[in-house]
């Protein structure tokens, strides 16, 4: 029977879909079981540069608020299905929560704060056997190509080691069908760097 995986947000999160053959892929909340929730629904007001002092409250909502209220709602929506199976919910995260990126404030932010959420809830529902984890991931994965390039270019501090930022399907699909293991139960909470070696934040 296959494994079934609700996966949130466009972008990344349909390329890791596209990253986990032979599970079955939810892209709305209402199933009943879940093994693996995976969370990446940023929306464009976030991935987009803006000064923070340009920002009206109506904007920092649209663009930080708004979308950390939507993930805390679908952790409680999808408790109970992942429960049933002993899940794995995941948040993408971008760089930038941990690093800092200029006119990324709002990202940065939901960033941090969504991360942070996954630790709780990897110790408030561990009772529950479910895991919870962070996977950050280099400004590729969430930004257009330029912005991204831009940022990499002012914060990176060597090429990637080996060569090359991870594929969202080739290489972080298969990470978080890892976290989705019984192989991977006891790592809980964690908060892992995705990025290549590119940044190698402390």
């Amino acid at each position: 029977m296959a494994r079934r995986a609700l996966i949130v947000g466009t972008g990344v999160a349909d390329r890791i879909a596209a990253g986990l053959p032979g599970w079955e892929i939810e892209r709305t909340p209402g199933a009943e079981s879940l093994d693996l929730v995976v969370w990446a629904d940023y929306p464009a007001a976030a991935c987009t540069p803006h000064r923070l002092t340009d920002l009206s409250l109506a904007e920092w909502d649209e663009a930080c608020d708004r979308p950390l209220r939507a993930v805390i709602d679908l952790a409680r929506e999808t408790h109970e299905a992942l429960a049933a199976n002993s899940g794995t919910f995941v948040v993408l995260v971008p760089l930038m929560a941990s690093a800092g990126g200029a006119e990324y404030t709002a990202l940065a932010s939901l960033g941090e704060a969504i991360r942070l959420l996954a630790k709780s809830l990897a110790k408030t529902w561990g009772a529950d056997g479910i895991t919870a984890h962070s996977i950050t991931l280099d400004p590729h994965a969430f930004l257009a190509a330029r912005d991204a390039a831009g940022i990499a270019a002012d914060n990176a501090l060597h090429d990637p080691p080996l060569g090359r930022v991870p594929d969202d399907t080739d290489d972080i699909a298969p990470i978080i069908e890892w976290l989705a293991s019984g192989t991977a139960a006891p790592l809980v909470g964690s908060s892992l760097v995705v990025d290549g070696g590119l940044w190698m934040p402390g």
